[in-house]
């Protein structure tokens, strides 16, 4: 089983029924994960180019939501990843450091891997739905978890709470 979602998955179900696909759904290790792994959909059958990624914690918790519209998961993914601690694109990494109680540098990136390793990654492939679409899918999904790594100043006022019981397509449609 992969680590990745299509969201015609998702797009007929409720936001419960959506958020139950997800806990279910099998997310790979970072210990686990290769480059080539991000390069194309579950059937190997087209690229895997957009959409919204998930990052887990060890205690199975959404701790990171992110998008990819413009450049291809492998891109954006491997990203987060950069050792340097001024990177800019390494969002994930450097938000992760200051969780755990470590120091932006190099040293604390590297001390850091061994439980990092641990976290999982879910990818939901949202190819052809552009990226309006996969905009309002990740604000979806950033009031559907409150993803802590994502407001480390808070959860945003403007973000309004939504019925679990709604229809996924159109919660994602009206956010």
């Amino acid at each position: 089983m992969g680590f990745k979602i299509n969201v015609s998955d998702l797009e007929s179900t409720s936001i419960v029924e959506a958020t139950k696909i997800i806990e279910k759904a099998y997310k790979v290790p970072l210990s686990e994960l290769k480059l080539f792994d991000l390069l194309v959909t579950e059937d190997k059958s087209s690229a895997m180019r957009h959409g919204v990624y998930m990052f887990f914690n060890d205690a199975g918790e959404c701790i990171y939501v992110g998008m990819c519209s413009s450049s291809h998961f492998a891109h954006r993914i491997g990203g987060h990843f950069g050792m340097s601690p001024k990177y800019g694109m390494n969002t994930f990494l450097n938000r992760t450091i200051k969780m755990l109680g470590l120091k932006n540098n190099y040293s604390s990136y590297v001390e850091a891997l061994p439980k990092i390793s641990e976290y999982r990654l879910l990818l939901i492939g949202a190819n052809g739905k552009g990226k309006e679409f996969i905009k309002k899918l990740e604000k979806l999904f950033h009031i559907i978890y409150t993803p802590k790594l994502n407001f480390p100043n808070g959860f945003p006022k403007t973000y309004k709470p939504i019925n679990i019981n709604e229809s996924f397509l159109l919660s994602v449609s009206t956010q």
